[in-house]
């Protein structure tokens, strides 16, 4: 178990310097096999889209650092808990399974296109474990994978990778296929108790972040007036989460 103070990233520019490794193992999460065991129920059912027949659309308010603008699709079911009701009803199958893994977050089955690559970035918290399940891998290391602090994985189908991504980290797609992985959070069993305050104050930090990217007016302001801001953004998120998560009308 790796215990720290609690820290979420207010600009893309911070950097971490806690004791979280860059990998976790598989080994000691006892949730992992039921992903491993079930990875053809979201392949299954996410199969026209794999298979090229439909497109995936971008359903975030968050895209990663690109290459290029159509770089990465996505669809989420669930952001820090702010849960996509709409996609839940789309791919029941998938949601069923995501909601039997304890204390996730997160959850989105995203498709990095060929040639294409996710810039270097942070996440928002330390407080997570951030995990990839292989959907459609058509490739190894060197042409397809991840680095995380320095130390680079590849993908397999039906293979979950686990990582920090408090440390920066990139991703890319050298070949000529499209990438298919479900990417998902898992927040720590130390955090676990607080986690709708944790992920209140990680969408508090991606709210930041976007308005920043708009209008640069976060990033101008000294720390000790930006928490301020930080936390009651916070408190909004708070308020809000455990309403929007059980009425399926709220976006």
């Amino acid at each position: 178990m790796h215990i720290e103070k609690p820290i979420f990233f207010l600009a893309e520019t911070e950097i971490y310097s806690g004791n979280m490794p860059a990998f976790f193992e598989r080994s000691d999460y006892d949730w992992v096999p039921l992903l491993e065991d079930n990875w053809q129920i979201i392949k299954n059912e996410f199969a026209e889209y794999i298979e090229g027949e439909k497109e995936l659309e971008q359903s975030s308010l968050n895209p990663p650092y690109l290459s290029n603008k159509n770089a990465w699709k996505n669809v989420y079911f669930w952001n820090f808990l702010w849960q996509k009701h709409n996609n839940c009803k789309r791919f029941p199958k998938t949601y069923e399974l995501l909601k039997s893994i304890p204390n996730l977050t997160f959850a989105e089955v995203t498709c990095l296109k060929p040639h294409s690559k996710i810039l270097p970035h942070i996440g928002e918290t330390n407080v997570t474990i951030r995990g990839h399940l292989g959907l459609k891998i058509t490739k190894g290391l060197p042409v397809m994978g991840i680095e995380v602090n320095g130390e680079a994985r590849g993908w397999k189908d039906g293979e979950v990778v686990l990582f920090s991504d408090a440390h920066r980290h990139h991703v890319w797609n050298n070949s000529d296929e499209e990438r298919y992985v479900l990417v998902f959070d898992v927040v720590q069993k130390n955090y676990a108790h607080k986690k709708y305050w944790m992920c209140a104050q990680a969408l508090s930090s991606l709210t930041i972040k976007i308005i920043d990217e708009h209008i640069s007016f976060f990033n101008r302001l000294p720390k000790f007036l930006l928490y301020p801001f930080h936390y009651s953004i916070s408190a909004l998120w708070f308020l809000y989460l455990p309403i929007q998560n059980k009425l399926s009308f709220l976006p």
